[in-house]
């Protein structure tokens, strides 16, 4: 299929004219030619078509249109026109366009005469003028259609006067008169195209005509414009008039002297900072090693620039040349092939236009001929791809080549030894100069912090501060205005520079997004859709239908050409202002269906993962939730989170050192949970709300307040409620057994745990039943139910380590441990600790640790080793301040201050009470009650027997009612010990005894007891 715009629309196929009925169908072709290879916005397309009043269904009628341009061509054997999003591209080879073929000559033709070939040139400005018809898109109109046509007369004007030109230069006798008039009809403030008019006329001895040629423009530019001519048609005028002869001799044509070596760089920036490293690797090139340099990175990231920076560095090293190209892989015009290329290569060197063979395989050959033995700098900039480049690479080791592009051209590195060097963003510092070079280092020393946020919001991408400084310059706002309306929710807008639609940050990304595949595409906009920080290989490729291995090589595809970053080995991110763009063009082009299966699908993904606590995705679940609140599904995530509360999760890694408490987990997830019940019990589905008080119990229950757990997990039991199938496993029964435990109710907790351990037995769900029997059994133990207790957390640990993943819980070995210890069974408590100690091996766990470390203390305090004892609880304190659990924190101190009186340190007791005396709130009549006994002790060492024994008495009550038998027999013990001091020896008697009939109704052995 050929078409044409130079002229009326024109589509042809094998020749023969291709009708295009009605109004929308010529348009669409026309809007889609004028832009070829770019992806037209369907808003654009509706514009082009109606202007500013189109129907309201604008937007089917375009669909329509498109599937009836999609007919023609496939008939013709063609599906060019493609859907891109929410807009569509049509690929037209430079050999089907007119507009790209007349491109392309007049390209040539400006190269011919740079290389002192004149003649060649003109012919190649007639072969260019003869493809056109008339206007361009004669007979359609429109505001869009109108601009784009504008666009092309304008190019042909300047070939019509570059024509014109070489005409008179050349002497040639043909007639360009009547061409200029027409050049001058259509634009009529061409001085030069006036300048050439009146020159020919002059030289046909028409001077009078040359005259009022002068002043018809000299009229049209004082009557609309209010400007003078210029110098060079003001001196034009006065020659004519003086009849200088000079103006009728033509210059002599050009000779064949040999031309000077080629020097095309393009200008070096006075604004290039930083590349330190990436300019020392560009140095190696002119050593050992490879010669040939890829710079490749994200659009605006500066690698042209830093290519012709060095290349202006180190240019006397080439002194038979340095020659450059844009080759245009990403732009708004086609790219150059490239024979375009040695073509123009090869005539700078001096070979004639005739003497360039057609072939690419023979051109290069002459390149590489050329280039031989010299020393000359060969700089390919804007390459699209590999099969652009090779062809153009010089074949010595005297010569360099560097080549620029947003991919890494991996297939280039297979076939040439090739020096990658990645272009990245630049950091702060380096970005804050920039900034300074572009609006002065006053503007900069006067707002020195907002300079450095608008180096961050920039995220240190080149073109955006330079747009931002270019900005800064012609406006009058300050640094801290521009940052924060670079802080607002439309960065994008605000990285363009005003007045000009193609300078700016988005508009250098769709370069990159035009030239996606559809493939490409969806995994792209996939991606760029989620929610948080990066995302793993895993997450990337379940976002599409392939089989792995398609869609990993899909993404490393994405990597090699900088779409995303694999930052480190599986994980991948988006630089941040690539990630709002994509972000903006997922919203667009997936519609609300679309976009909430995608949420769908990242929900079950992060669900559905293994058991064992994911805590490379926390910051990305809590994102994921945060931002997708509301919609369908999005709350199963709070039942992921519930596993890094229950566990004390705190973030470490590379960045740990930029943690501050507003970063610790527990609060995070408090909020995240409150987030969550504001939506959930507005929610249709009280699913929404069960998940969202479940996940706040949690964080409430390992913060240690027990008192807000309790009522949250009422709330979550009251939800369950209202579904069709409550508390099927048993979960939320377990949930709020436990807090009555911690709370000493122990008869309520036994009575639902019991059914708890029913429901998840029936259930299935094993992990559940692990837990529940865990809780169950715990709460036994306490209550002095020994036997039962062993069996139920046994049977726990079996259920766990039979698991598919088991076994992957610490806490029926936890529970375990803690009965052994009770008992008296110290080896056996100390062999399970080695056994936990190994399974909490990298474990992200704070809480597991610090129980491990308590269950530590007591193995070593039962063997009286109390340095050992004090040294583990120490650490485990260390570990529950730092998880924000400060229930723990009330235990674990009162612990270690029971310690240091039994081990006559009493000032070292009274610290560590004084240190928690802050955490009053988090106290429950349990933790009074062991607080009640350590200060009976405390007072009857200090002497204070009164106290003494009121606190004995309070510590005896509290854990009777409870019952907990064990820690009512040692607190009975210490108030004996009160009394005998106070001289009460019936009561301290009567104390005794019954602490031994509590312990040997236990079966343990009260000297193994503190």
């Amino acid at each position: 299929m050929d078409f044409g715009i130079l002229g009326p629309l024109q589509v042809a196929w094998e020749g023969l004219p291709v009708p295009l009925p009605g109004r929308t169908l010529p348009r669409l072709f026309a809007v889609l030619l004028l832009e070829p290879g770019s992806v037209i916005p369907l808003h654009r397309l509706v514009d082009a078509v109606w202007d500013d009043d189109p129907p309201a269904t604008a937007r089917r009628q375009i669909q329509n249109t498109v599937a009836t341009a999609r007919g023609l061509l496939l008939r013709a054997g063609t599906s060019e026109l493609e859907t891109v999003g929410d807009g569509y591209r049509l690929r037209v080879g430079p050999e089907k366009l007119d507009s790209l073929r007349f491109q392309r000559a007049a390209r040539i033709a400006r190269e011919q005469v740079a290389a002192s070939e004149p003649e060649a040139g003109l012919e190649s400005l007639r072969e260019a003028l003869d493809l056109w018809r008339g206007p361009a898109l004669a007979g359609l109109n429109g505001r869009l259609i109108e601009a784009g046509a504008l666009r092309w007369d304008e190019e042909r004007a300047a070939a019509e006067e570059a024509r014109a030109e070489l005409e008179l230069r050349l002497a040639t006798g043909a007639p360009v008169v009547a061409d200029l008039r027409r050049v001058l009809e259509r634009h009529p403030y061409r001085q030069h195209a006036a300048e050439l008019l009146m020159t020919a006329l002059f030289r046909e001895d028409r001077s009078a005509e040359a005259l009022d040629a002068y002043d018809a423009i000299r009229r049209q530019l004082a009557d609309e414009l209010g400007i003078d001519p210029g110098q060079r048609l003001e001196d034009l005028y006065t020659a004519i008039l003086r009849d200088d002869a000079s103006l009728r001799a033509a210059p002599k044509a050009a000779s064949g002297r040999s031309l000077p070596a080629p020097a095309q760089l393009p200008a070096d920036s006075i604004h290039f900072t930083g590349r330190a490293g990436q300019l020392a690797a560009l140095d190696a090139l002119t050593g050992p090693g490879p010669h040939v340099a890829v710079l490749s990175g994200i659009g605006g990231s500066g690698k042209t620039t830093l290519a012709l920076h060095w290349a202006h560095r180190v240019r006397e090293r080439f002194p038979d040349g340095q020659l450059y190209v844009n080759l245009r892989g990403w732009d708004r015009t086609a790219p150059l092939t490239p024979l375009d290329v040695l073509a123009g290569f090869l005539r700078a060197l001096g070979v004639p236009t005739e003497a360039i063979p057609s072939d690419v395989d023979e051109a290069s050959a002459l390149l590489r001929s050329r280039l031989a033995d010299t020393k000359t700098l060969v700089v390919l900039d804007n390459a699209r791809n590999s099969q652009q480049v090779l062809p153009l690479l010089p074949g010595t080791d005297g010569c360099v080549a560097v080549v620029t592009s947003r991919s890494r051209l991996p297939d280039l590195a297979a076939l040439r030894d090739v020096r990658q060097v990645t272009v990245g963003t630049l950091g702060t510092p380096d970005a804050v100069r920039l900034l300074e070079s572009l609006i002065g280092a006053a503007r900069v020393a006067a707002e020195p912090e907002a300079a450095e946020r608008i180096a961050e919001l920039c995220d240190g991408l080149p073109l955006a501060l330079r747009i931002v400084g270019t900005n800064l310059a012609a406006q009058h706002l300050t640094l801290a205005e521009t940052a924060a309306a670079l802080a607002g929710r439309d960065r994008l807008a605000h990285l363009a520079v005003e007045g000009d639609p193609t300078t700016t940050v988005a508009a250098a990304f769709d370069l990159s997004f035009q030239a996606l595949d559809p493939e490409e595409e969806l995994l792209y906009l996939n991606l760029a859709f989620l929610p948080g920080a990066d995302f793993s290989k895993g997450l990337a490729t379940s976002l599409v239908s392939w089989d792995p291995p398609a869609a990993e090589r899909l993404l490393a595809r994405l990597v090699t050409a900088h779409r995303i970053d694999e930052y480190r080995p599986g994980r991948y991110r988006f630089h941040d202002l690539v990630r709002e763009y994509a972000r903006r063009k997922a919203e667009t082009v997936f519609d609300p269906a679309a976009l909430q299966g995608l949420r769908e699908q990242v929900v079950e993904w992060y669900c559905r993962g293994s058991a064992r606590l994911p805590v490379e995705e926390y910051r990305n679940i809590v994102a994921t939730f945060l931002e997708w609140n509301g919609h369908a599904k999005v709350s199963r995530l709070l039942a992921r989170l519930i596993a890094f509360a229950d566990a004390g999760y705190r973030e470490e890694g590379p960045d740990r050192r930029t943690l501050t408490e507003s970063l610790y987990e527990l609060p995070e997830l408090a909020h995240v949970a409150e987030r969550g019940i504001e939506s959930g019990v507005k929610s249709d589905d009280p699913m929404d709300a069960v998940r969202a008080y479940a996940l706040a119990d949690a964080v409430a229950y390992a913060s240690g307040e027990l008192h807000q757990s309790l009522a949250y997990a009422q709330k979550t039991l009251e939800y369950l409620s209202r579904t069709p199938h409550g508390d099927r496993t048993g979960k939320a029964r377990n949930d709020l057994g436990t807090t009555l435990t911690h709370l000493g109710r122990y008869r309520e907790a036994v009575s639902l745990l019991r059914e708890a351990v029913g429901a998840a037995e029936r259930s299935g769900k094993w992990y559940v039943h692990v837990e529940v029997l865990t809780s169950l059994g715990t709460v036994l133990r306490r209550m002095g139910i020994f036997a039962e207790a062993e069996t139920l957390l046994l049977r726990a640990r079996d259920l766990d380590a039979a698991s598919p993943e088991g076994p992957t819980s610490v806490y029926p070995l936890l529970s375990l441990s803690e009965l052994y210890i009770d008992q008296g069974r110290v080896s056996a408590a100390e062999e399970l600790c080695r056994e936990i100690a190994e399974l909490l091996r990298d474990h992200p766990s704070k809480y597991y640790r610090a129980r491990l470390y308590f269950r530590q203390s007591a193995v070593h305090r039962a063997d009286a080793d109390f340095a050992r004892a004090e040294a583990a609880v120490l650490h485990g304190l260390e570990l529950v301040e730092q998880a924000n659990g400060w229930r723990h924190v009330l235990v674990y101190t009162y612990w270690l201050a029971e310690m240091h009186v039994d081990s006559g340190r009493l000032d070292q007791a009274r610290d560590a009470l004084d240190r928690v005396a802050r955490l009053d709130r988090f106290h429950t009549s349990e933790t009074l009650a062991v607080k009640a006994r350590v200060l009976c002790k405390l007072h009857t060492e200090d002497g204070n027997l009164r106290m003494a024994v009121k606190m004995g008495r309070q510590a005896c009550d509290v854990f009777g009612a409870m019952p907990d038998p064990l820690r009512q027999a040692r607190s009975l013990r210490a108030l004996a010990r009160a009394y005998e001091a106070a001289g009460a020896s019936y009561e301290a008697a009567q104390c005794a005894v019954e602490a031994r009939e509590l312990f040997e109704a236990l079966g343990v052995d009260p000297s193994r007891q503190a």
